[in-house]
């Protein structure tokens, strides 16, 4: 019988874990960043695990003695499921006027698994935690708008379509818009998800925690609540981030960052990271609706090519296809974590890395870039950092 001391300490978190808290992650609401080496550890980013299939409401198959996350903590009584490492790869690029910049292409291992080893059909994703600040913004954008952007003409090889995934709060198919791949619906099931995926705490939302299918001790072990979190708390803390506002965007009459801003529309950027969304009405928080937003997203699905594909579906997201990031703030990024990584896995340790991975739909984008003299390029990349 577990003593109540120990019943006290397990409960509110687990059994199983990545961080005991949002703010861990979230560090100040922007974003994470990846390790610089194997040896350190995932701060403020986790790993994504599936095998080929797919749920029968089409999210990708987790695995029965991993569930679809690694996690590095367990409660008093449950083994951690074990420990991500990445590695990377070095490759340059030279720029137009003889620039050299590194890249670094991450590669993850693993060890101390305490369920047995990874299949050889192991499907990966390292993701960074993403800034939450005007997602109820983001929220706020009406689905009509996101399949008109997904139908309008575009330059180039740019297509880009909507993520069709399963809603548990509204238990269809629907739009989504959250989430590296806009694999979550709501701002409510992201958080849920996270709280479940991340901390191990139950909603009504999900219910069993992360608690993979055949981890009996993860199972079996006490919980403070059948939910741990309650309606309230969880409409709560989704008020919570509704209510963030984005950082205004910072010296846009200096002549040199209104020609970053002409750079960044001739590079064919401003065709994925929309400059200007209405919001629609909105019920839930009514100063978020009718207002003209520069968000710096269409928030469709692109495929950015091989080299930042990581291979693993989610819902109609293919491995190489990602959800264009919100741009505004992005120039703040640095003061709010010195650390912090662009791209969804951390990789990129500045801008400009950013935009030499991109590949795919965006290769003609990158190229433009490349081509750029010197003095332009940083034209454009002080435009981008002043959003």
């Amino acid at each position: 019988m577990i003593s109540p001391a120990l019943d006290r300490e397990i409960a509110g978190l687990g059994p199983l874990y990545n961080r005991n808290s949002c703010i861990a992650c979230h560090a100040k609401n922007g974003r994470g960043f990846a390790p610089d080496s194997p040896e350190e550890s995932m701060r403020s980013m986790l790993v994504r695990l599936s095998i080929p299939g797919k749920t029968i409401t089409g999210a990708p198959l987790p695995l029965p003695w991993y569930g679809d996350q690694l996690q590095e903590f367990g409660a008093p009584g449950v083994n951690a499921e074990g420990r991500a490492h990445l590695h990377y790869e070095e490759t340059y690029v030279l720029l137009n006027g003889g620039e050299i910049v590194s890249l670094r292409k991450p590669r993850i291992s693993f060890s101390n698994l305490a369920y047995g080893p990874m299949p050889d059909n192991l499907q990966t994703s390292a993701r960074i935690a993403p800034a939450i600040y005007g997602m109820g913004l983001l929220a706020a954008i009406p689905d009509s708008t996101l399949l008109a952007l997904a139908a309008q003409p575009k330059p180039g090889t740019i297509k880009g379509k909507v993520n069709w995934v399963w809603s548990a709060e509204q238990q269809k198919t629907v739009i989504g818009r959250f989430g590296w791949k806009a694999n979550v619906a709501t701002l409510r099931e992201q958080t849920a998800s996270a709280l479940a995926g991340d901390m191990g705490l139950s909603s009504h939302l999900f219910r069993h925690g992360n608690c993979a299918e055949e981890q009996i001790a993860c199972q079996q072990a006490p919980v403070s609540g059948m939910p741990e979190i309650s309606a309230a708390q969880l409409e709560q803390m989704e008020f919570h981030q509704l209510a963030l506002a984005a950082p205004a965007p910072r010296q846009q009459q200096q002549a040199s960052i209104q020609h970053g801003a002409l750079l960044f529309r001739q590079a064919q950027c401003a065709a994925c990271h929309q400059p200007e969304i209405k919001t629609a009405a909105f019920p839930r928080l009514t100063a978020l609706g009718e207002q003209l937003i520069a968000p710096y997203t269409d928030l469709l699905l692109h495929d950015m090519g091989p080299a930042l594909a990581d291979q693993r579906p989610d819902f109609a997201a293919s491995g190489s296809e990602w959800r264009t990031p919100p741009l505004w703030g992005i120039g703040l990024a640095k003061q709010v974590e010195p650390h912090v990584g662009f791209l969804h896995d951390g990789r990129a340790r500045t801008i400009l890395e950013a935009i030499l991975w991109h590949g795919g739909e965006a290769e003609e984008s990158r190229n433009i870039v490349q081509q750029m003299s010197p003095q332009e390029r940083q034209q454009l990349l002080d435009f981008i950092e002043s959003l």
